[in-house]
């Protein structure tokens, strides 16, 4: 594991202004909206080399005193891989013989916080910011331990303390707007944000918050402010060469995430914004073709959808065709057993099909070319028996998908069709796929809340 001088690519003489310089050049490197953990690594090397009192019980810890370091090295580990009720044992044994070690108290603090435990997790960032009044990062995450606890008030005036502390932290300024949001007050988010903006000098950091502001106005309904602030990343990209990437795939992100939404004319402004900085960048004409197929099928595939004549199953399969990756949210395998299973049961049961297969031929005809291959093929017996041997042989592949994948049978409570059937049966008719009605969202997806970070970080978890 780095240390927090490897991490920011710094020597140990480093002064503060050097120590802030690397931080600026980590995060152009590793943006926050593209590169959340490897940028969370880079925060947190920065708040401690930043203070001179945490660097230097730091600097004691990693020169000193090895059993120390080793243990504190573990816990971090520990807490990456996701165990952090081991984590939290050894942080609490360090604690013991050391109990006014700084880092080691933060740290804990942190792992109560993310193990669920934000009433010791407070405590323990109250006495620590009782002691070290002057730590900015301290108050940030007394902030953000209000935050999670859901007072907000509390959070809020923790965050501008904090800032009157260290302005140039974009992680205080972002809590502070995701507080103020999730007290449902737009217009002090929005101004947060648009303050940073002004006295920010990172540019990689106006851009994040561009795009916090773009997730700002789709969480309170303003979409057609969206257009002012695309303009203005396309100038910092098109002033920015160090950046340009990563501002376009982030617009790509979002534009799907749109879609999702049943955006298409906002997600189609902002992939035309990706195409102006990177014109020839094949993730960015990957997204415009998904805009496009989705904006021409989308109506279409709608009304199909409640159309009581149409099989689920057919329905599946035309999605499938026609449903960009971002809205089906499934790999490859997962559609190839998606279309393997839906296949199967029109195989297994076609004469009970067939009449929902003229009326897709008469109502849809786009749709029904696009599949037409297949029910040529089912439609002929000899055709259909031969498919049917295939699918059989190929079919332990396609359950092991099928049952391994919540997002296959997910409900809308987020409950999982295998709660009531415990495997898929080629033989039972009564085993459908749930067809989505509203979009998912998936796991790096901005969260719904508003509060700008991916869906996994926030009200996924």
């Amino acid at each position: 594991m780095k240390d927090f001088y490897e991490v920011l690519g710094l020597e140990k003489q480093a002064t503060k202004e050097e120590i802030k310089g690397a931080y600026f050049a980590a995060a152009r490197k590793f943006p926050f909206d593209r590169y959340e953990e490897e940028f969370m690594d880079i925060r947190y090397a920065y708040e401690v080399l930043s203070n001179h009192k945490a660097k230097k019980e730091y600097d004691s810890i990693i020169c000193l005193s090895k059993e120390i370091k080793e243990n504190y090295d573990k816990a971090r580990s520990l807490i990456e891989e996701g165990d952090l009720n081991a984590a939290i044992k050894v942080l609490e044994e360090i604690l013991k013989d050391n109990p006014t070690l700084l880092l080691i108290r933060g740290l804990l603090a942190e792992s109560y916080l993310k193990n669920n435990n934000s009433g010791k997790a407070i405590k323990i960032f109250e006495e620590l910011t009782k002691e070290e009044s002057e730590n900015a990062a301290f108050l940030g995450y007394i902030a953000n331990s209000y935050h999670v606890r859901g007072w907000q008030k509390k959070a809020i005036k923790a965050y501008e303390e904090a800032l009157a502390l260290d302005s140039d932290n974009i992680s205080l300024w972002i809590g502070l707007c995701d507080a103020h949001t999730k007290d449902e007050n737009y217009d002090e988010a929005k101004k947060v944000i648009e303050k940073a903006i002004e006295i920010q000098k990172e540019i990689s950091f106006i851009a994040t918050l561009y795009f916090r502001l773009i997730m700002l106005e789709i969480s309170f309904g303003m979409n057609s402010l969206i257009s002012d602030i695309t303009d203005k990343i396309v100038v910092v990209a098109q002033n920015n060469s160090e950046i340009k990437e990563d501002i376009a795939w982030i617009l790509c992100d979002i534009s799907r995430y749109f879609m999702q939404l049943g955006g298409a004319e906002e997600a189609e402004r902002l992939n035309n914004a990706a195409i102006e900085i990177l014109p020839q960048d094949e993730n960015v004409l990957d997204t415009k073709k998904e805009i496009e197929n989705f904006n021409k099928y989308a109506d279409l595939f709608g009304k199909l959808s409640d159309d009581e004549e149409i099989r689920q199953e057919i329905g599946v399969l035309v999605g499938l065709e026609v449903l960009p990756d971002s809205v089906l949210d499934l790999d490859e395998d997962g559609k190839d057993a998606m279309a393997y299973y839906n296949e199967y049961q029109i195989l297994s049961q076609y004469d009970d099909f067939k009449a929902s297969i003229q009326s897709l031929k008469k109502g849809y005809p786009e749709f029904y070319e696009l599949i037409r291959d297949f029910f040529d093929k089912a439609a002929n017996d000899g055709e259909r028996r031969k498919m049917l041997k295939g699918y059989e042989k190929h079919s332990d592949r396609f359950f092991e998908l099928i049952n391994g994948s919540p997002n296959f049978f997910e409900g809308e409570e987020g409950e999982s069709a295998s709660d009531e059937v415990s495997t898929v049966d080629l033989n039972n008719d009564n085993v459908v796929p749930f067809i989505r009605e509203e979009p998912k969202i998936g796991r790096n997806d901005p969260c719904t809340c508003g509060s700008g970070k991916k869906y996994k970080k926030c009200c996924g978890k």
